[in-house]
């Protein structure tokens, strides 16, 4: 699993925000399709569905492959050619966006978490005969599914943690005696836990000598 950059974070807002788009994503994700048969299924002329399938194929959230067909000239069938989760959350005091590609594993993540221990039991499922497989794989999804709810559940009371954690801080930084500048170097610590003088100076555009000098004596009255 990687971190998208953020060029490719503003295209795929720009995919998901359209309702026809999501449909039609939602549509391939569960098996590749025809325009045609997406256009039926789904409601939708030919030539929107087209439209926007040709939209998702540019930024490379779908492919397409020529098919022979049996009653006619060449097709192209559809597919989904990324697999993303997306997050964004924004409140008072934060804002954060990510993308997350989950095509494959990083080297040594298998092992890093706690989801590791079902990585057997999928390596175990597959050995099955097909006969059998099957019902071994739906056991495992359910399982999953079940952790991924619990992950969300934990995430959004941290998400409120965070939130009234930044809130009091703010509060705080707000009521202190010092320079706009400081406070703003302030906030940036505690919100991005980042004391890199150079980051924050090109960040908050200040000074990289006054940055460190704030750093030093923040270091020294708050103990940051």
């Amino acid at each position: 699993m990687r971190t998208v950059e953020e060029p490719d974070l503003d295209s795929i807002l720009l995919t998901v925000e359209n309702p026809i788009r999501r449909k039609l994503i939602r549509r391939l994700s569960e098996e590749p399709s025809y325009q045609l048969q997406l256009s039926k299924e789904l409601g939708f002329s030919q030539q929107l569905v087209a439209k926007h399938l040709d939209s998702m194929e540019d930024v490379g959230v779908v492919a397409s492959l020529l098919e022979d067909s049996p009653h006619g000239p060449r097709r192209k069938e559809y597919l989904l050619n990324k697999s993303i989760s997306l997050s964004v959350d924004f409140a008072p005091n934060l804002f954060r966006a990510r993308v997350m590609s989950f095509d494959t594993l990083q080297e040594g993540q298998e092992h890093s978490f706690p989801a590791h221990d079902l990585m057997p039991r999928m390596r175990d499922a597959l050995k099955r005969p097909e006969e059998s497989r099957l019902g071994s794989l739906g056991t495992l999804v359910g399982e999953i599914d079940k952790r991924l709810f619990a992950l969300d559940d934990e995430r959004s009371v941290l998400l409120y943690l965070r939130h009234l954690t930044m809130k009091e801080g703010s509060k705080v930084i707000a009521g202190l005696k010092m320079s706009p500048e400081k406070k703003k170097v302030l906030y940036h610590v505690l919100d991005g836990h980042n004391k890199d003088a150079a980051v924050i100076s090109n960040t908050l555009k200040l000074a990289e000598d006054f940055v460190r000098r704030v750093l030093a004596e923040l270091n020294r009255d708050l103990q940051l």
